[in-house]
């Protein structure tokens, strides 16, 4: 017997930086048996998995008062999911059919999986690996193009400020930003990070971690103010670039890592809103599956893969192998252990 390798939550992460041995890599479970599918289910087998920032909400002790508008968090006991892609190796679904590419957003992190075929997307036959689907053709790439393209609204000549740059939205959209004749400012946490960063095309680059005064290092980098600020971290850095924006400047809202899982008494709150007030600044949240199936993410698609073709994108992928290494996977991405986009390869 076939045992299924599952990365299952053993309990809740505490505030702060958390441990990987809250969970478990569980192998007691067989394979699901193909003869066990309902009408209309499908046997996944998982290829690769993405690591995202968002998960650490999702492992952290869930509110003692939960209210309609509390996180979601994922079940004790279970494996947890996030977006992911396979092949079917089983279906009772007339959607899909045995060797069929598929993406789901509520990809079990197990080595095999039984999903509904309403939360399957079926993936178009290309030459691509697999694994570019939650990678350079993914979501945190098509979150870069909806943030700098459709919330950035961006303009030759225009200066655009990008935080976590060398991170997996980050690196995507210095380089569209690029592209579109932008003068392009990174942020990273590391020397090493930062000249990757120049090496996307980025005219100037700030490593947060040792510039010491960062009101000066942006004063600096952007000597003619900040017209997009594409924000993937929050807390003080985001706080501190509101400073530097320009009129009718645009604020994307992409992500918030320095908050996910701190303690609320150690997130640096935003102080400097009224700074952008006179300034008529735009601020919008991106978020990506609204625009699924859209000619957005038509166009998105499109783009990059003539962009790959062409050899004009760099996407950095950090790639760990096996689903043992998952839970270790998610911690490094909250301590700058990453470099680029994290993928589990199953």
């Amino acid at each position: 017997m076939s045992l299924n390798t599952r990365v299952v939550l053993r309990e809740y992460a505490p505030e702060g930086v958390y441990s990987p041995d809250c969970f478990t890599v569980d192998h007691s479970q067989p394979i699901p048996d193909p003869k066990a599918l309902a009408k209309g289910q499908v046997l996944v087998q998982v290829s690769a998995l993405s690591v995202d920032p968002h998960q650490r909400i999702f492992i952290s002790p869930p509110p003692e008062k939960p209210t309609i508008k509390s996180a979601f968090r994922y079940p004790l006991g279970q494996s947890i999911f996030g977006i992911g892609v396979g092949t079917v190796a089983a279906s009772k679904s007339t959607e899909f059919a045995v060797g069929d590419k598929v993406r789901s957003e509520g990809m079990p992190w197990q080595a095999h999986a039984i999903l509904g075929e309403d939360q399957l997307t079926k993936l178009p036959a290309s030459d691509s690996a697999l694994s570019d689907h939650v990678g350079v053709y993914g979501m945190a790439a098509f979150t870069a193009y909806l943030g700098t393209i459709y919330a950035g609204k961006p303009r030759a000549g225009e200066t655009i400020l990008v935080s976590a740059a060398s991170g997996a939205v980050g690196q995507v959209a210095v380089q569209l930003a690029k592209a579109r004749g932008l003068r392009v400012v990174g942020m990273a946490g590391s020397d090493e990070k930062a000249e990757h960063i120049k090496g996307l095309g980025a005219d100037a680059v700030i490593n947060y971690k040792t510039c010491g005064d960062l009101n000066a290092a942006i004063e600096e980098a952007a000597p003619n103010g900040i017209d997009i600020y594409f924000d993937n971290v929050g807390g003080e850095i985001l706080d501190t670039a509101l400073l530097w924006l320009n009129s009718l400047a645009r604020v994307v809202l992409c992500g918030s890592m320095s908050t996910y899982g701190a303690a609320q008494s150690k997130i640096h709150g935003v102080t400097n809103l009224p700074s952008i007030i006179v300034k008529q600044v735009a601020l919008q949240c991106i978020y990506y599956l609204p625009h699924y199936g859209t000619q957005r993410e038509t166009d998105f698609l499109q783009e990059m893969a003539q962009l790959v073709e062409q050899g004009k994108i760099q996407f950095r992928v950090d790639e760990r192998i096996g689903l043992e290494s998952a839970p270790q996977a998610l911690a490094d991405l909250f301590v700058g252990k990453n470099f680029g986009k994290l993928i589990i390869k199953v």
